[in-house]
């Protein structure tokens, strides 16, 4: 395992991490609380767990990282729509969460690859 990889992988365990804390603790505590967050505890999850997805599946070698990436993101977004096809709940931030999630994983990315030159 290449240092390039290690990093990946805690990368996306610490984004898994937050996603679970996003979905697991602080949405009880907005709603609970009745605080305004614009929104932000229902979509963290899907932002993060597209992150940690896509850059845990990284920790193994591959020649197209990016193209991983981009399954990811579409496999999220794929979700959504099937959400929205069972049980006719349209969520347009959690599908603009898994899009940010995957851009934001291709910059993680490319940090990591240039650091590790």
């Amino acid at each position: 395992m290449t240092r390039k990889n290690r990093t990946s992988g805690i990368a996306g365990l610490i984004a898994v991490l937050l996603g679970f804390f996003c979905k697991a603790f602080y949405r009880d505590f907005v709603n609970i609380n009745d605080i305004n967050d614009y929104g932000m505890a229902g979509f963290l999850p899907s932002y993060f767990y597209v992150i940690g997805l896509s850059l845990l599946l990284l920790i193994r070698p591959t020649q197209y990282p990016k193209i991983i990436i981009g399954i990811v993101t579409a496999a999220s977004i794929l979700f959504e729509l099937k959400q929205w096809n069972t049980s006719g709940n349209f969520d347009l931030p959690d599908m603009l969460a898994s899009i940010a999630g995957g851009l934001t994983s291709v910059l993680i990315l490319n940090r990591i690859e240039r650091i590790n030159e």
